[in-house]
């Protein structure tokens, strides 16, 4: 295993390998939500939900990804007439397996209480500055960072896999769409829940 391989894993696993691993990320994704009031609104965006039901955060969660694979295959077809739904689901499903990790911070108390800390500190900044509490933050805020940079680059890594698109301007077209998409997809689920 290289870095190409951790960076691009459509190329080097077989798509049925990658779209068990994908239904695995939605399933643990949904039980994470449900463990952690938490729920997918659109793909890179968790939304803290109040008084979750499982239903509610399967449901959301499975539209959020759902309505990404719908776009992203018409995008696809649009492209390159040769792109395979399985290809596209794959790309959604498994680009979002990192970000499963946002669901659990949430429930850790020691970094909620950090964040308090400093937010309390900027406030009224009389006494000693929480250096560990910062340290944390800062921490946690580089890991999201990284973690959502790697999600992103599956993301665009499977679909250009996936469509075979070498034009910047499709490059672009992906781009837009997709950001386009996920504000979309937020605010229409958000008024669903």
């Amino acid at each position: 295993m290289n870095w190409k391989t951790i960076f691009n894993p459509f190329e080097r696993f077989d798509e049925k390998h990658l779209l068990l691993t994908g239904i695995l990320a939605v399933i643990l994704s949904i039980a994470t939500g449900y463990w952690t009031n938490t729920a997918f609104t659109s793909i890179y965006r968790i939304s803290n939900v109040e008084n979750a039901s499982f239903k509610i955060i399967a449901t959301t969660t499975l539209l959020s990804f759902l309505a990404a694979i719908v776009v992203l295959f018409i995008l696809g077809k649009i492209l390159n007439s040769k792109t395979r739904i399985i290809d596209i689901v794959n790309t959604v499903l498994i680009s979002q397996l990192a970000l499963i990790l946002f669901q659990c911070i949430g429930k850790i108390s020691y970094i909620k209480l950090a964040g308090k800390n400093v937010i309390k500190y900027e406030s009224d900044p009389s006494g000693t500055f929480p250096f560990l509490d910062f340290l944390i933050m800062i921490s946690m805020t580089l890991i999201s960072i990284i973690t959502l940079i790697y999600s992103i680059t599956l993301f665009y890594n499977g679909f250009k896999t996936a469509t075979n698109i070498k034009k910047w301007q499709h490059i672009v077209l992906f781009c837009v769409v997709s950001l386009v998409s996920t504000l979309v997809c937020q605010v229409i689920i958000n008024k669903i829940i």
